[in-house]
């Protein structure tokens, strides 16, 4: 049994080529350390969608599906704290 949750549905609707193209021609992923663009964009339509109230709030609602990071694109672990700030 396959389980797509809602915020999976809402990632697969981007033009993920559109969108690197962008960071491509902006270079905005030149000097990343630790998360990439996409990974940024993907916790902050989380923190709007999920109403988030604070930094830690993102962290461990991403924490929380890290089952499911790998489908929304995020590759490893999710992004900590300092990262998203």
């Amino acid at each position: 049994m396959i389980s797509v949750t809602l915020f999976s549905q809402i990632i697969h609707f981007l033009n993920r080529t559109l969108f690197s193209s962008t960071v491509a021609e902006y270079q905005t992923d030149k000097h990343n350390k630790r998360i990439n663009s996409w990974t940024h964009f993907v916790s902050m339509i989380f923190c709007h969608l999920s109403k988030s109230q604070s930094i830690r709030e993102i962290t461990y609602g991403l924490l929380s599906i890290s089952g499911n990071l790998t489908h929304l694109g995020i590759q490893g672990k999710s992004p900590r704290k300092s990262s998203i700030s």
